[in-house]
Parts: C-alpha cells; structure tokens; sequence
C-alpha cells in the first residue's frame, strides 16, 4: 500500500529455500501440531463463541478439548461438514466448543490429525497482549535515548539531524532550505520516516479506544522506561494519552503557520536494514503538502481537544487552535491538493491517495451531484474534520459546512477506516455527537451499519470467519481485517446485536493464530508469534519487540522480492501469501497504524489488571528468538 518502491538495501543473503517457504514456523511444535487445528492462541473468553478451524478432507468426526495442565477430556463435540475456504484453498471443518466456559489452559485434539497449540479460556486473556501493543509507541519515539529493561531495547540518542531538517521545496510560504525542528514523535514502520497522515490516523484510532472506554487505561499501565517524561502537572493522565501526546506534539510540529500541514520527514534515503536508530545519518528534510494531509491533521486535533481537556485545558486548547487553522487553510483551498518533488521519495514512502483508494468514494459523489471531485480528492478527510470540530465545539458552523458541502456524501455506505479513507470517522464523530441533526444522523447510521451487515456476510462466507475476501489480501491485509473488525465494534455501539461483537472478536482469533498458516501475528503472543518482522530496530539491535502486529498475507504483485519468488511459484492462494522473513517488507512489516487496528480490539475485549507486573509483560524466551 504504502511502500511499493521499497528500496532493498544492505539485505541479507538467504538461501532459495527459504525464499519459496510460505510460512516458516519456528516455534517449538513438538508439544502441538502438525499444521492441520488452528486456534486463537491467547485463548478464548468464557462467554463468547469458541471454535477452532480443522484443515482435513478425511478425519474423525469428532474433536476433544483436553485440559492441557491435567490430560483430562472437558468436552466432546462433532466437528462441522467439511467446506472448501476460497481464500487459503483449504477444506476446513469447525470444532465448536462454545459450551467450555471454565478458566484453564487446553488443547483441541482430533483423531487421526494431531492437536492444537495450547490456548487459555478466561476474562482477560488480552490484557498483556494490549499492553505490548501501547508498549511499541514508546519504544518506537525517536530523537530519544531508550533504556528498556523489559525488552531490552538499549539505544543512544537518535537522529539529531531532526532538529535542523531542511524544507524540501519552494511555494511562496515556504522556501526550500528552511530549518524547522521536527524531533520527536514515532517512526511510522520498519524505516526511520515519519507521517502525518499514518501518525493521525493512529492517534485517533488509539483516542477512539480511550473515549469509548476510558476506564480501561490507566497510569503506570505501560511501565515506562527509565527517562520517560511524564507531565507532572497532570498526573492522573493515563499513560496512553501521555504516549499519544508525543505523537501529537511532533504532528503540531508540522504546522505551517499558514494552517497547512507537511506530509512527513526522513532522512534523503533509505537505510540499510541493519543499521541501528543512532547510527543513520543522512540529512534530515520536510516533504509535501496535501489538503487531505492537512484535514487529517485537524480531524485527529479536535478529537484529541476534548480528550485532553480534563486533563489539560492548555494542551486541549492548543490542540484546537491547530485544528481550526487548517480547517481555515482548507475553506481557502476548496480544491484537492497534493505536492510531489522530483526526489522526495528517494528515502521514505509517498503517501498518496491513489484511484484505487478512491474510486467508490469518487463514484459515489458524483452521483450524488459533486463531478468535479478528483480521484486523489480530500472528500472523506473535510467531512472527518468537520464532523469532529462540530462534536469538540458545538459551534453549528461546522455542521453547515457539512450539509451545504457534503450532505449526499456523508451518507455513502463506507469502507473500514483508514489514512486513505476516513468516512467512516466522520459519520461516527457526526452520529454520536447530541447536537446533530437527527434526521441526518439516522441517514448516517443506516450507512454505517449498512456496511457492518455486509461485513458479517463476507465473514459467514469465509472458512476461517475471517473479513478479508479474496482479493483484499494486500499490503496491510491484516490491518484491513482489523480495522473492518474495529467497524464491528462501532456499529455494536450504535445497534448492540451480539452478531457485530462476535464477528469481530473471529477477526482478533484470526490475527492471533486462527488463520491457514497458524501464525500469531503479533509478535510476542501465543506459541508461534511472528519472529523476523521487517524493522530496523529489530534488525541492528537484535531485540525481539513484543506487540507489533505485522502486515499479513499480500498476494498482490510486486510487493518485495521475497514475496515475488513466492508467487513466482504459481497457484499460491492469498491467504497463504506471507513469508516471516525480515527481507519481507510487504508481508511482514510492522506500522504504528497496523498496530493501532488492533489495539482497539484488544482494549474494549479486555478488563485492566492492577497487579501486573513489569515481570509479567516480558516474553518467554521461547517466543522470542
């Protein structure tokens, strides 16, 4: 999605072998599978659906789950008539054990196949999973020196160039040269770039989890490292709003004084893989500019305003005034842009919204009376601003805006959100906002949970219950699922069918193992967790990060090399597209919006726990090679 022009530099040799392996496992199986019972490998919660999925044409009809501390049989059941899975190509059955509601550690056995990898069934099996997850923001801030006995990420002070980056171009407000200190905040992914539209969208995403559910995050919760500082002036901010503050310090950071935002900041080119944060040293530049860049921008603000408003009434205040500048620029920049230099994406990822990322919006709006939108437009960023500024504010102006705008198009049936597409933001922020006119907000909703109903279609469609079809297995296919899950959620709070939870919850069994390769792909959860994720970080120090969810299968052409070899092979189906090999870059790179999918999930099916320790968030060395 984001980097198709990835740079292979300074990457490893590897054998052929390796190469042509869908899915290498290196997780100890000797106490487990074969291969053929996929399970979610955290576990289950007692009240919800259990199913495991049996890849087997031919086997015993029934299944077992066996209590894994003591070998005694809890539960028989039959398993479901075999089905073709289009996605994977497997012939899958289902292994119902719904009825098992008692905590404790089991396994699913069948007959003739083997058995499942160990899984637990209790309350708050995701807890520590979310923690690793909020976890890799501070361990991904950059210009910071990082001590972290947890992990043991150790790093000198990085990427000091950051305070003197040089604008990259001229256009009568900036000119090229100009110095402007952008330190702080996160690296977006496997590369030392950082972006505003992926660092917007995960503020808000992560804020959307703390708004709906403020009681699951509290301080000390993320145990942060030594020289982490935290405002002492506010010191009952949970530790989740001080980590996305970082963030959106750095966002207001890239502010023009005009209301404008840039698009992101890097280094002049790609980095070998292997080299640690402190020891890249290429010049640091500002790059671009885009109205939807800036709307996102100014969406995340006005959302995060009211956040920090209980805790802080002058960041909360600063975070509006940004918010209403760029709404400001873009009334008077009605028309779509996006600037691109000649060379500025010698050394990071471009970010543009391409057609493909528009065309239903585009489509949509055209026929609903606005033909003069572009395909790489801000339709969906200018209703999310609007619709948030309306919520923090009250100010009826902004919901004017709306309806003389885009009244026909905020009623388009939305797709899961994202940095390329945030509608689905806007109609949230607009129909739980009290204010809002109601014949318009039922108009909204009937969208929005238009499009949870198809959602659970294509998930009661798919072997594994999983949200992807066939052909949205692409870069970032796994934040795709969470992010449609995420949907699920949302509409559960606007229409509570149980339906909506329960498909979303298959979507975080399907992340975290119950999936035709038996991978976790966050790393540092369950038996077989992702090992070789394409990071820099991972790479030089050699540091195994817990909580990074990785991209998953991508069977779209041209996504690295690693992966072209693996399609080269002919008849490999989508699903099983992912190679957890560090060379892969488009299966299995890490991004602070890819985790941030999930994080959602995991904060509003999970309870806190007040006595965890430090001790119990470190990864068992046998997940972490």
């Amino acid at each position: 999605m984001k980097k198709f022009f990835y740079k292979m530099l300074g990457f490893a040799t590897f054998t052929l072998f390796v190469l042509l392996t869908a899915c290498p496992v290196f997780a100890d199986t000797g106490n487990a599978t074969d291969g053929k019972i996929h399970v979610d490998q955290v576990g289950y919660l007692p009240d919800y659906p259990k199913v495991a999925i049996v890849v087997a044409t031919k086997s015993s009809n029934e299944f077992q789950i066996m209590n894994a501390d003591t070998n005694e049989i809890v539960y028989k059941g039959v398993l479901s008539a075999p089905r073709k899975d289009i996605s994977s190509g497997d012939v899958v059955r289902k292994a119902d054990f719904s009825a098992v509601t008692t905590p404790g550690t089991y396994v699913v056995k069948v007959t003739g196949i083997g058995s499942s990898y160990k899984f637990e069934i209790n309350d708050n099996i995701y807890y520590i999973p979310l923690v690793h997850t909020l976890r890799t923001y501070t361990l991904a801030r950059s210009n910071i020196a990082m001590n972290d006995p947890i992990t043991g990420l150790k790093h000198a002070m990085d990427h000091e160039k950051a305070k003197v980056a040089k604008v990259f171009f001229s256009d009568g407000i900036s000119t090229k040269g100009d110095v402007v200190d952008v330190t702080g905040g996160w690296y977006d992914a496997g590369d030392y770039g950082k972006y505003v539209p992926t660092g917007g969208i995960t503020v808000a995403n992560i804020l959307l989890a703390y708004e709906a559910q403020p009681e699951k995050f509290k301080r000390g919760q993320m145990f942060f490292p030594e020289g982490i500082a935290v405002d002492e002036a506010a010191p009952d901010m949970p530790d989740v709003l001080v980590e996305m503050k970082c963030e959106l310090d750095w966002l207001l950071k890239m502010q023009r004084h005009d209301g404008a935002v840039y698009l992101k900041t890097s280094g002049s080119y790609w980095s070998d893989l292997n080299t640690r944060p402190e020891d890249e040293k290429y010049p640091q530049y500002v790059y671009g500019l885009a109205t939807y860049n800036t709307a996102l921008f100014g969406a995340t603000n006005a959302m995060a305003s009211r956040i920090y408003q209980k805790y802080d009434p002058q960041y909360a205040a600063k975070l509006l005034d940004a918010s209403k500048k760029a709404f400001a620029f873009l009334s008077n920049h009605p028309e779509p842009m996006f600037r691109s230099d000649p060379g500025q994406n010698s050394g990071s990822g471009p970010y543009e919204k391409t057609a493909e990322n528009e065309h239903h919006l585009w489509l949509a709006a055209v026929n609903a009376g606005y033909p003069n939108l572009t395909l790489t437009g801000d339709i969906e960023e200018r209703i999310w601003l609007a619709a948030e500024l309306f919520k923090t504010t009250g100010d009826k102006q902004y919901e004017e805006y709306l309806k003389n705008n885009f009244s026909k198009v905020i009623v388009i049936k939305p797709k899961a959100f994202s940095w390329t597409n945030s509608l689905a933001l806007g109609q949230w922020a607009y129909v739980t906002n009290p204010a809002a006119d109601e014949s318009l907000k039922i108009q909204v909703k009937q969208a929005f949970l238009s499009y949870a109903d198809s959602t659970l279609k294509q998930i009661e469609a798919d072997g594994y219950s999983c949200s992807l079809g066939k052909n949205e297995y692409t870069w970032a296919s796994n934040k795709v699922a969470m992010s449609k899950a995420s949907m699920l959620v949302l509409a559960y709070q606007l229409d509570p069918k149980k339906s909506y939870l329960n498909a979303a919850l298959d979507q975080v069994h399907y992340a975290l193992g119950r999936n035709t390769n038996g991978v976790c792909y966050l790393t540092g959860s369950g038996t077989n967790p992702t090992q070789n994720v394409h990071n820099r970080i991972r790479v030089s120090t050699g540091i195994y990060i817990p909580g990074w969810l990785t991209g998953g299968p991508n069977s779209w052409p041209g996504g690295d090399p690693v992966q072209a070899q693996l399609l080269a092979k002919g008849n490999v189906p989508p699903a099983k597209t992912y190679i957890d090999v560090s060379e892969s870059y488009s299966t299995n790179e890490n991004a602070i919006d890819f985790t941030a999918a999930i994080v959602y999930l995991l904060a509003y099916f999970s309870a806190p726990n007040n006595n965890l320790t430090p001790e119990d968030i470190k990864v068992p060395a046998a997940r972490a090679r």
